[in-house]
């Protein structure tokens, strides 16, 4: 199989799973530099005119309704030189730009939904009529949970041609928590941003102070609402509780694992805009180091975490039931340590990253020939 994949961010620290994609699938093409991806692995612009970038660049600004199908015309012509089996579109906002071509070329296109691009509703709002035609020329859609499934078949995607293939984790990677020996350390991963809630986390552990304050909350991660979580620490007088570690690798995140009793995570749906989550790589990564998980009923973390096995769920918002069961797991540790055992075994035998690849590969191999 020869395989491309499209894919928008070169650079995003916080996309696992993309990143996971390109170096357990090893793609002989790879196209990347935004929605309608343009350069090559080898960092070359399909765009192939003399001072193409500045063209392109010129275009998108200036005549910005030309550009699709300028850019279209380009792909269409990489396609027939590089002749690939399949095309993995990462985003179906990338499987808009790539559709036409793929189309034109004949080449079979598979699109993997991540989040956003199924839930967010202004961008739903601004597509919806191209992702029709999406679903039409897709060959396959790529969900990461059961809800995702659903929003796209609430849009029109045939559900014959919708796959739910959850993202994995390199179980190899994330490993060795001891929550019955731990300090009390309630570990939080994640961007801070508005689906995260990071506000509720901290909301809940404030309430948690109050039977054990002794405990220690440690936030990994930047974003847009970094600051304003910093200062509603301030506000509710928890700065020698919580830690703001700033944004780690995913070796000093799994040092975190070692160190912790507790992962918590309230993701919401964003009461603004829609925007969901897909199935979090940090509740992944916490539950394979054998953490148990305090989390909300979310997207696909309620296939993620078993209630009452591997962790605990709460209803989105339900930030004083977090507290609740955060102050179980710090009475019982032993509770806490037979908990993320349970979640180590799920992940191994679930999420395993090499199992989850393996399908994502039989889902692009089918129909190749």
């Amino acid at each position: 199989m020869k395989l491309c994949i499209a894919y928008p961010n070169r650079n995003s620290y916080s996309e696992t799973f993309i990143h996971n994609h390109l170096s357990y699938l090893k793609p002989e093409i790879t196209l990347t530099g935004g929605w309608r991806p343009y350069i090559t692995k080898e960092g070359e612009n399909i765009i192939s005119i003399p001072a193409g970038e500045l063209i392109r660049i010129g275009i998108k600004r200036v005549f910005s309704g030309l550009y699709p199908p300028f850019y279209t015309y380009f792909l269409t012509k990489y396609l027939q030189k590089e002749q690939p089996d399949v095309l993995l579109a990462e985003y179906g906002i990338t499987g808009l730009g790539v559709m036409e071509a793929c189309k034109k070329t004949n080449t079979r296109l598979v699109v993997h939904f991540h989040g956003f691009d199924a839930s967010h509703r202004p961008t739903i709002e601004k597509y919806k009529k191209d992702y029709r035609s999406l679903f039409e020329i897709a060959d396959k859609i790529i969900v990461v949970s059961k809800d995702m499934a659903a929003q796209l078949m609430g849009m029109g995607a045939p559900a014959a041609k919708i796959i739910n293939n959850p993202y994995g984790v390199e179980t190899e990677k994330f490993y060795g928590a001891n929550p019955q020996q731990a300090e009390k350390i309630v570990l939080s991963v994640g961007r801070f941003t508005g689906k995260k809630a990071p506000h509720l986390t901290l909301q809940a552990f404030d309430k948690v102070l109050e039977k054990h304050p002794d405990a220690r909350l440690v936030m990994i991660g930047g974003g847009e609402l970094f600051e304003s979580s910093k200062a509603l620490v301030e506000t509710l007088g928890m700065k020698h509780a919580v830690e703001f570690a700033g944004i780690k690798s995913p070796e000093e995140v799994a040092e975190w694992h070692r160190k912790a009793r507790i992962f918590v995570q309230h993701s919401i749906t964003n009461p603004e805009n829609g925007d969901s989550e897909g199935t979090p790589n940090t509740i992944l990564e916490a539950s394979a180091a054998g953490l148990p998980i305090i989390s909300t009923r979310h997207a696909g973390i309620k296939e993620a975490v078993d209630h009452e096995i591997t962790g605990f769920l709460v209803e989105e918002g339900d930030y004083l039931k977090m507290a609740d069961y955060m102050c179980l797991l710090l009475d019982d540790s032993a509770l806490a340590q037979k908990m993320g055992e349970q979640a180590s075994i799920k992940m191994k035998i679930e999420y395993e990253i090499r199992h989850r690849i393996n399908k994502l590969n039989e889902i692009l191999l089918c129909g190749t020939g």
